[in-house]
């Protein structure tokens, strides 16, 4: 095994890292460093990526880890906005079903054309930048109902696409 193989992963990992960081400067009330660290983690998921194509290191495992590493940070900060008040319970059920719908279309049905579903993440990445600079009703609401319509436009397309297969 090349030990270059390592370095994406690695990288992909201070996603994690970053996430005992953001929810102490989150609890201080810090904006400005949740926003640094929240920066530095979309900087990484766009690193990491880029790296192991060019470094010709791409796995299955890798582009897994990477949705993992996505999954574990947003699904952390959307617990401490539930825990302030910000947002319902069924958010947080929601990305982890779009995490879980991600993972068993992925597995189970290869190369089903999602046109929405591959900005799931950005999406939740907006949701918390907004909800950190205006944590406010309206943006509360605006981020639930946009995350509910996006999951749910990805879960037609990825049917639609199954069943095109199926035929």
């Amino acid at each position: 095994m090349k030990k270059t193989i390592l370095i994406p992963t690695l990288i992909g990992s201070l996603r994690i890292a970053i996430l005992p960081l953001f929810l102490y400067f989150f609890s201080l009330g810090n904006t400005v460093l949740c926003l640094v660290l929240l920066a530095f983690s979309a900087a990484t998921d766009f690193f990491d990526g880029h790296l192991a194509r060019r470094l010709n290191v791409t796995t299955r495992f890798g582009a897994y880890y990477d949705v993992a590493t996505d999954f574990i940070l947003v699904i952390g900060v959307f617990t401490a906005f539930n825990i302030h008040g910000y947002y319902p319970t069924w958010l947080l059920l929601l990305i982890a079903a779009s995490f879980i719908q991600f993972l068993a279309t992925s597995y189970f049905a290869k190369k089903l054309y999602d046109p929405v579903g591959r900005y799931i993440g950005s999406a939740l990445y907006i949701g918390i930048v907004l909800t950190l600079i205006s944590p406010t009703q309206e943006v509360f609401s605006f981020v639930q109902y946009a995350f509910l319509g996006f999951f749910l436009v990805s879960l037609v397309s990825r049917a639609v696409s199954f069943a095109r297969k199926k035929r």
